[in-house]
């Protein structure tokens, strides 16, 4: 793992933005780990660090509109947005009651759109997303999270024809954790146990 990726995965885990025990997840399973990065604006020096590693990652990618997810993607889409100076856009879980009631806030209809959010996970949210994008007339095809959690996002994607990319996976995470002995041998256990039973593959 590049040095930089590594200092930023222990900082992370210091602040508590990487944390073990037993958590219910927005699917309803119960996991041994949970990715807080609500948090990471918190820690502006850490937080720029990562974006500019993103904003790195994604060089080779062509889009005029970055969208976020509400609500944790729109943090982390606006502030690419103003990185790069492209046009920031965002989806609400559910249309606006009033008004235009839109679903995506911003202009994407004919523009290649670049969907963020901060985790995935199964690829529930981004699927939502894609779907909501594509209905105003957006062209996605890539999408970008900092934490790939490896239960079936990138697959679930892909059968809409979106690739997904991020910058760190679990199986990152917790390697460099457990390299650098931050981890138990009953927090080991537990998240092998996991990954065995959810079959995590990035």
């Amino acid at each position: 793992m590049d040095g930089g990726i590594r200092d930023i995965v222990v900082e992370m885990y210091r602040h508590g933005l990487v944390l073990f025990g037993e958590f219910k997840l927005t699917s309803g399973r119960i996991s041994p780990y949970y990715i807080d990065l609500r948090k990471l604006p918190s820690y502006p020096s850490l937080y720029r660090r990562v974006m500019e590693l993103v904003l790195d990652s994604l060089k080779e990618i062509e889009y005029d509109v970055v969208a976020g997810v509400e609500t944790a993607g729109l943090i982390h889409a606006s502030y690419l947005s103003c990185l790069t100076g492209k046009p920031m856009a965002y989806i609400r879980k559910k249309p606006k009651q009033h008004g235009t009631q839109s679903l995506v806030e911003g202009v994407v209809e004919g523009k290649r759109v670049l969907l963020v959010d901060d985790v995935a996970t199964t690829g529930g949210t981004l699927e939502h997303g894609v779907k909501a994008l594509r209905q105003c007339g957006g062209v996605v095809s890539h999408a970008y999270v900092i934490v790939n959690r490896c239960e079936g996002a990138r697959q679930r994607l892909a059968s809409y024809g979106v690739e997904l990319r991020w910058l760190l996976s679990v199986t990152d995470i917790v390697s460099e954790l457990k390299a650098m002995g931050l981890l138990d041998y009953k927090a080991i256990e537990s998240l092998e146990r996991y990954f065995r039973e959810v079959g995590v593959e990035c």
